[in-house]
């Protein structure tokens, strides 16, 4: 069947015997796979039966990710295409049926490595990371592409696939190697490739609750983990780096190492937010498992005007901390938000969302507030008919918003002039993310994430579209707009930060910005487990510079 024919591993049967990865194929008994981008059958044959099942799946994220030659999201200049020699293989993903880009241009590889393993054990990687140093080859990683900043494609590289380690299981009395047997935690171990679906459904059918991702495809031990990992319900449970208790990594000295508290601590800490594609490659996670939640669950929405969007934004502003510190965790936009909250009853939730009850209401909106049996139940009911649009070209600009600027009326009305100034442009509103640990009751110190989530109350996204055949001077349009409505937030939260997976590209001081004054002590550590910098990734610890010939594909944006 066409799926099948799709999703299969594609052997490298064009790389001939003089090419550097013909011995390291060879080893690997013919497994690694030749890249071909995602569009390509459309590009050989726009009638074939191989092209209409692209087009049908094309903004499918299930699909996305079972194919190695296709990005959740395709923002210029990476991704799935090169700016600098304006190469790629893409549809126009608001008519994959348009024949505008088969006709017109030709299909190429772009930014996507020229090979790729599928990962099935420590011991391939450990090949791959030999190879890589005694042939100077590139490295990349890859999971199932929700990456915005085009970390996890490198040009000319060797990708390691972690996609198919889908492993799940479920232990009522973890205890983290070298730990005492008498210290405990019900927990659920994650191969580095499964998904937060089948994460909470598996979490769902143990009676247990996990902190995860708010998309179905988003990988449970990858860049979300590592990055921070923030959920409706961090408010009340943390961040996921408060959450893992024991990470299974090769690291780029070729060392199969675990690390938890009680080994290799140091690494751990640098994982539990130093970010992912820098320390080595995740084979496998081990996370906190919180028993099953009852949630209260509040979603609201109404057509909005200019005058009724900014009212409500401005009641979401002067609520904002009172329902975080209620326990609301959620995302508001400029004429809806879902919210939900773990620790009221359904008659204190009912209370709690009054003012914006009665204020959707009154202009003929929808309200429901109601009680939920579990974390998944909520997720199966709300959250795939709200999931973020896979094969798009969003560009983001991003700030974490300290609670105290709340206190001051100035910073609210500069904080409401910014989000009204971002509306018209936005591809995806301006969304408040009540997603910050602001209840949990974290260990300082025990995490290397940026210090600044434990201090804000929202994190706030923009985004703006670029089409997929913008010019060159329509993309950098794109980025100066984003740049420019996003600084206004940097102004109001100048010593806060950004969430390093969900960020603008061209993010200034990023190494403040994401790890603020952890980014020393990350650095050091990257140079002990990666003396050779074997592993390097755009605005990571460690990163090498725009200079570096392996960005070559990203735009000059200054």
């Amino acid at each position: 069947m066409i799926s099948a024919l799709l999703l299969a591993l594609i052997p490298l049967k064009h790389v001939g015997a003089a090419s550097k990865f013909a011995s390291l194929n060879a080893t690997l008994g013919g497994r690694l796979g030749e890249t071909r981008p995602i569009s390509e059958p459309c590009y050989e044959d726009s009638a074939s039966d191989a092209c209409t099942y692209v087009q049908e799946n094309y903004v499918n994220s299930t699909f996305r990710g079972d194919v190695y030659g296709a990005m959740m999201y395709c923002v210029e200049p990476v991704w799935e295409t090169c700016f600098a020699t304006d190469q790629g293989c893409v549809l126009n993903y608001k008519d994959p049926t348009d024949p505008t880009p088969w006709t017109t241009q030709k299909c190429e590889i772009g930014s996507l490595s020229s090979a790729y393993l599928a990962v099935e054990s420590p011991e391939d990687v450990q090949l791959a990371f030999a190879f890589a140093n005694s042939t100077g080859t590139l490295l990349s990683i890859k999971n199932t592409g929700h990456d915005f900043i085009g970390r996890s494609v490198l040009k000319n590289s060797l990708a390691l696939w972690t996609h198919n380690l889908k492993n799940i299981s479920y232990n009522a009395t973890f205890v983290p190697e070298g730990g005492q047997a008498d210290v405990s935690y019900t927990a659920i171990t994650l191969g580095a490739g499964a998904q937060w679906y089948d994460v909470y459904k598996f979490a769902d059918e143990h009676n247990v609750t996990v902190v995860g991702g708010y998309h179905p495809t988003v990988g449970a031990s990858g860049g979300w983990l590592m990055g921070a990992g923030y959920s409706v319900l961090t408010p009340t449970l943390g961040l996921g780096v408060d959450r893992v208790l024991q990470i299974k990594i090769v690291t780029p000295d070729g060392v199969y190492r675990t690390a938890n508290e009680y080994q290799n601590a140091d690494l751990f800490w640098a994982l539990r937010g130093g970010g992912g594609g820098t320390f080595g490659v995740v084979l496998e996670s081990t996370i906190l498992a919180t028993p099953q939640l009852t949630l209260q669950v509040a979603s609201v929405s109404f057509n909005s005007t200019e005058e009724t969007a900014r009212n409500f934004l401005k009641l979401v502003i002067d609520n904002g901390v009172k329902w975080s510190e209620a326990g609301w965790g959620g995302h508001t936009y400029q004429n809806s938000f879902i919210s939900v909250n773990p620790l009221l009853t359904h008659q204190e939730a009912l209370e709690s969302m009054k003012n914006a009850s009665d204020y959707t209401l009154a202009l003929n909106g929808s309200v429901v507030i109601e009680e939920l049996p579990s974390f998944f139940a909520f997720f199966e009911k709300y959250v795939p008919a709200a999931e973020a649009v896979v094969g798009v070209h969003p560009v983001l600009g991003t700030r974490l918003i300290p609670t105290s600027i709340f206190s001051n009326e100035a910073a609210k009305a500069q904080l409401l002039d910014a989000f009204a100034a971002m509306i018209p442009f936005a591809t995806v509103d301006p969304q408040i993310n009540a997603v910050t640990p602001l209840l949990y009751n974290h260990t300082e110190g025990a995490t290397s994430v940026l210090p600044a989530w434990r201090e804000a109350l929202w994190q706030v996204v923009f985004a703006a579209e670029v089409s997929w055949n913008a010019t060159e001077a329509e993309k950098q349009e794109v980025f100066s707009l984003v740049d420019s409505l996003t600084q206004p937030l940097r102004d109001i939260a100048p010593d806060s930060g950004a969430y390093m997976n969900e960020v603008f590209i061209y993010e200034p001081d990023f190494e403040t910005a994401f790890w603020g004054a952890n980014y020393p002590r990350l650095l050091a550590l990257k140079h002990k487990y990666d003396p050779n910098g074997l592993l390097d990734c755009w605005h990571c610890v460690g990163w090498q510079g725009a200079q570096d010939g392996r960005y070559s594909c990203y735009p000059d944006f200054s």
